[in-house]
């Protein structure tokens, strides 16, 4: 759609006062005309670039020359190429710029002349090459100066066409407003950000609103005070949209600052972007967990059920069990599989930090915070998962913020306020038993019962033998594809001891222990003085005890006697304790597994083995 300039809008103005770089060639590649943004940018005065030979020396990069040259003789003599680029620029000190260049040929008095509008990119495209070493936010500046300058006849009615061509595909919203609060004009970039046509936004758009959200707004027009990279908001069809903003005051012939123009980029646009190269993502699925235990299996299944809406989640299982590796499955198989996947360790922020971690902070809103404010990971993980690890350890004051933000779906930074709608799925997840934290009165029972829509637990490794053995597999054959014939080469005591063992580090003790293999093993067979200390230990110090259930044994015994006992002592132990606790809470069994900190299913499948009666 071609957007229509009001006839009485000052192009030739803006064009010469405005902070877009403007420079027309004739058919024989040289300068006709430019501008004095251009001409202040570049270090190069008119008289300098007027009398040049072409265009390409000495302003433009030599990497960038020959395809801009090849480009332009191309677009001559009619053939189609690009008309917007991202090149490198030498100004007169020898300084490297990044600009983003846009051209259109237009036929004046029929001559073909070609125009170039640019804008400074630098500060973004510096931005993008820093943000993996740093957690710093995409810093890129529009510079803006506003500039009068004389123009013929010839360049005022060339400019007006060319300002529409490049304004109307700038990558950026563009508005321009007036004092009065008139809408003049907006490009085709933000009627598509904002699915409205201009008709329609004039009616939305209310000035008054607009300034009093914004306050740079009203500054830009009550003290002609132009401002970069600002948080705005727009509000369309009920719906509220954050925006980083850049504007600057327009002057008209007599020198009254009486319009104005913003540059608009979503913020959530730039958010993705930060996201990209911090890594926020999830890159494990459900086909990536291994197990073939029946109670892990359910575990998943109902995991892939947790996926299919957006309900908070509740994961509970020991520490190296798995719980972020089922929060990412989950997140890749929802609807938020294409926003960001945000983790957070609460255990590890400092609790004064949380609140501002979490929700992020306004300008000002204490001693050192940064200048125009910082989003917190709610923002980020905006239209995707947020992780929120041991959430058992966030300090009481910031859980009834969490509260209300999981309620209300929207936040409020610290030191602001401004309300800020939120679009994230929660998935939390702790080691500890949070009934037991909440009846302790470390947790608050609102936000239990909150975030406990869905409920996971991760059964630990001694409660799934059948895993380690395959577990053990994979972690050496992922490191050694030579283990795969050799896997017969471990002493069959070596897998007794493994496979009773309590691993309290769960499937991270167990990867730790083939990683030591790896390194120290070379003959591909596993022998008893191979297995760390801390296994041979817990064997001898804690013969009987039921989650250890071995001793090493003398060379005369036979291994195979050992797992027969092991599982009778295991067996007999866990009988004993169901029945108890069963006689102890008159039958109830979701009593019993509350207390043994296991599913209900994993309850009832003991009863049945054990032959129980409840």
């Amino acid at each position: 759609m071609t957007v229509r300039i009001p006839e009485d809008l000052n192009f030739i103005k803006f064009l010469s006062t405005g902070p877009l770089m403007v420079y027309v060639l004739n058919e024989e590649g040289k300068y006709v005309w430019t501008n004095k943004a251009l001409q202040e940018f570049t270090g190069f005065g008119a008289e300098e670039l007027l009398n040049l030979e072409n265009f390409w020396e000495p302003l433009v990069h030599p990497e960038f020359q020959e395809m801009l040259k090849s480009n332009h003789y191309a677009r001559s003599r009619g053939e189609d190429r690009p008309d917007n680029y991202e090149i490198k620029i030498k100004l007169k000190d020898g300084t490297e710029k990044w600009v983003d260049l846009f051209v259109t040929i237009e036929m004046i008095e029929g001559h073909p002349y070609t125009f170039f509008g640019a804008y400074d990119i630098t500060a973004r495209k510096m931005a993008q090459m820093e943000l993996q070493m740093a957690h710093d936010h995409l810093d890129h500046l529009v510079q803006e100066r506003t500039q009068e300058v004389t123009l013929s006849n010839h360049a005022l009615t060339a400019s007006q066409i060319m300002l529409q061509s490049v304004i109307s595909n700038i990558s950026d919203g563009v508005i321009i407003l007036t004092s009065q609060g008139e809408i003049e004009f907006i490009n085709r970039k933000l009627e598509y950000m904002l699915g409205n046509t201009l008709k329609t936004l004039k009616d939305q758009l209310i000035f008054e609103v607009l300034t009093s959200r914004n306050p740079s707004i009203k500054q830009l027009f009550m003290k002609q005070q132009a401002f970069a990279e600002e948080e705005v908001s727009l509000q369309i069809n009920g719906r509220e949209m954050q925006f980083l903003a850049t504007g600057t005051p327009i002057e008209d012939s007599d020198g009254l600052g009486n319009k104005g123009i913003l540059i608009l980029k979503p913020l959530a646009e730039i958010h993705r972007l930060v996201n990209r190269y911090n890594s926020a993502q999830a890159h494990f699925r459900f086909a990536d967990i291994l197990t073939d235990d029946p109670i892990m299996l359910d575990t998943i299944e109902a995991a892939r059920n947790a996926a299919l809406n957006k309900n908070t989640i509740l994961i509970e299982g020991e520490s190296g069990t798995g719980k972020e590796l089922f929060a990412q499955s989950i997140h890749n198989q929802s609807v938020c599989a294409d926003g960001p996947f945000i983790a957070v360790n609460c255990g590890a922020i400092p609790h004064e930090l949380v609140g501002s971690e979490l929700f992020g902070y306004a300008d000002g809103a204490y001693t050192g915070a940064r200048k125009g404010g910082n989003p917190g990971k709610f923002e980020l993980a905006q239209g995707g998962t947020l992780f929120l690890d041991e959430i058992s350890d966030m300090p009481l004051e910031q859980q009834v913020a969490l509260l209300r933000v999981l309620q209300e779906k929207q936040i409020c930074r610290l030191g602001g306020s401004k309300t800020i709608p939120v679009d994230v799925r929660v998935i939390c997840a702790t080691q500890k038993h949070l009934f037991t934290e909440v009846q302790k009165g470390t947790f608050r029972q609102d936000l239990y019962y909150r975030i406990n829509v869905l409920n996971l637990r991760i059964p630990p490794l001694r409660e799934r033998h059948g895993d380690i053995e395959l577990l053990l597999n994979y972690f050496l054959t992922s490191g050694d594809k030579q283990w795969l014939e050799h896997m017969n080469g471990i002493e069959a005591s070596v897998w007794n001891l493994l496979k009773n063992y309590a691993w309290p580090g769960n499937v991270r003790e167990l990867q730790n222990f083939a990683e030591k293999i790896l390194y120290s093993v070379k003959d591909y067979a596993i022998r008893t003085e191979n297995l760390p200390r801390e296994i041979l230990d817990a064997f001898s110090q804690h013969p009987n005890h039921h989650s250890i259930t071995a001793t090493p044994l003398p060379a005369a015994l036979s291994s195979a006697q050992l797992p027969s006992s092991i599982k009778q002592q295991k067996a007999a132990l866990e009988r004993s304790q169901i029945k108890a606790l069963l006689k102890q809470y008159n039958g109830n069994v979701g009593r019993v597994a509350a207390d043994l900190g296991v599913s209900r299913r994993t309850v009832d499948r003991k009863i049945n083995l054990y032959n129980i009666e409840r």
